[in-house]
C-alpha cells in the first residue's frame, strides 16, 4: 500500500487525505500513519508553505491559493529516493 499511496501522490502532485482514504478503502488515520512512514524512509519531504503566505500579494501566483484560505499548507514532495523506488 506504501508504494500505491506514493506512486499516486507523484502522479498527481497533490492530495487530499480524505479523497486517498476513499480510493484506497482506508482510513485516515491509515493513510496519516503511512505517509509518517514515507517520510521517515526517505521517499517523501515535507514542504511547509513558505513565509510569504503571509502576504496576500503572494497568492496570486500559489496553486492551492483557491484551497488554503491563508493557512499554512503540508506539502509533500516525492524525492529522488522515492522516484527510484517507482521507477
Amino acid at each position: 500500500m506504501l508504494k500505491e499511496l506514493l506512486a499516486r501522490i507523484d502522479r498527481d502532485g497533490y492530495f487530499s487525505k480524505s479523497l486517498l482514504a476513499r480510493e484506497l478503502n482506508k482510513s485516515e488515520e491509515v493513510i496519516d500513519d503511512a505517509l509518517s512512514q514515507l517520510l521517515r524512509m526517505g521517499y517523501l519531504k515535507e514542504d511547509e508553505s513558505p513565509a510569504s503566505c503571509s502576504s496576500s500579494s503572494s497568492c496570486s501566483g500559489c496553486a492551492f491559493a483557491n484551497f488554503c484560505h491563508k493557512e499554512v499548507v503540508k506539502m509533500y514532495q516525492v524525492t529522488d529516493r522515492g522516484k527510484a523506488l517507482l521507477a
